[in-house]
């Protein structure tokens, strides 16, 4: 599946620290391996269609998987308090 960044997550991603980066680049890799597998950090977001948000350490990564172009969009990745709003 291909994974892809929008602009802003992909601002985010290189301005934070390295190690964190590569974190979340590890679980986008997972979910876009398996999209729909269970796991406890990832929930469906509501009213967006085939979207999640994905938690990581005290981030959170939101996507998009549309399986039809098998594709995983990442639109935000925010820390915890600012994912919500």
């Amino acid at each position: 599946m291909l994974v892809v960044f929008t602009k802003s997550a992909t601002k985010v991603l290189l301005r934070m620290q390295t190690a964190k980066a590569r974190d979340i680049r590890e679980a986008v890799d997972r979910a876009a391996a398996t999209p729909f597998a269970h796991d406890n950090n990832r929930k469906p977001l509501v009213g967006i269609p085939g979207g999640f948000r994905q938690r990581v350490g005290d981030w959170r990564v939101s996507f998009i998987v549309d399986t039809k172009a098998d594709r995983l969009e990442v639109f935000e990745i925010a820390p915890r308090g600012g994912a919500y709003r």
